[in-house]
């Protein structure tokens, strides 16, 4: 990801993979995850995450496509149903 992304500003906020979660143990087992975690989260996309959140907290936690803790306002908006209640859509 150096490579693709050699400066701080040239990394993107978010960066979505099917296997973020060993992307992100991987960097961290490198040592590298505290200088990312500045600028960019990994996530997985929403088949991965719905395959194995349960039994992975790392995925659970830091991949979360869809995160409702206002940690990715930009991905998850509350939208409004036909009945008028909201939904994280």
């Amino acid at each position: 990801m150096k490579k693709a992304y050699p400066t701080k500003e040239s990394r993107p906020d978010y960066i979505c993979i099917d296997k973020a979660c060993k992307v992100l143990k991987h960097m961290a087992a490198q040592g590298h995850w505290d200088e990312w975690s500045e600028t960019t989260r990994l996530i997985v996309d929403t088949f991965h995450y719905e395959k194995h959140w349960k039994e992975d907290i790392l995925c659970r936690t830091w991949c979360n496509p869809a995160p409702t803790d206002g940690s990715a306002p930009n991905l998850v908006i509350k939208a409004i149903a036909s009945d008028g209640s909201t939904y994280d859509k």
